[in-house]
């Protein structure tokens, strides 16, 4: 099988998360207020910490492969991403932001795509 679709649907996902992590990493507990990301009386902190995994998964979803370390981690990754997916998916629909709810979706199934097939090499 020719993996080079998988490297790019990785990519895809590693500049995904990109924009997201570094947001939730550097912008303000008052934007995020303003934003209507977190209440008035809210803790950023866990919103810290999703962007923190989400900058590891990026490392994870290319890094494990490329260098063949722990390229289990690949896949793995992948799963999670997709479970993200699914978080952000039930966010954005409750909040009713349905214009981003598409491309919530192609990250799901790039996810799922890259995790079944990564998985699934070396049977």
């Amino acid at each position: 099988m020719d993996y080079k679709i998988i490297w790019v649907f990785q990519i895809l996902l590693a500049l995904w998360f990109m924009m997201p992590a570094y947001m939730k990493l550097t912008i303000s507990k008052e934007k995020m207020i303003a934003a209507k990301q977190l209440p008035p009386d809210g803790n950023p902190v866990p919103i810290r910490v999703l962007g923190f995994l989400e900058l590891l998964g990026i490392v994870g979803i290319i890094v494990p492969r490329l260098t063949g370390l722990l390229p289990v981690l690949t896949p793995i990754t992948a799963v999670c991403f997709a479970i993200v997916m699914i978080g952000a998916f039930i966010i954005h629909f409750n909040k009713q932001e349905y214009k981003v709810l598409p491309m919530i979706v192609i990250a799901f199934v790039l996810s799922l795509v890259v995790a079944w097939v990564l998985f699934s090499e070396k049977s």
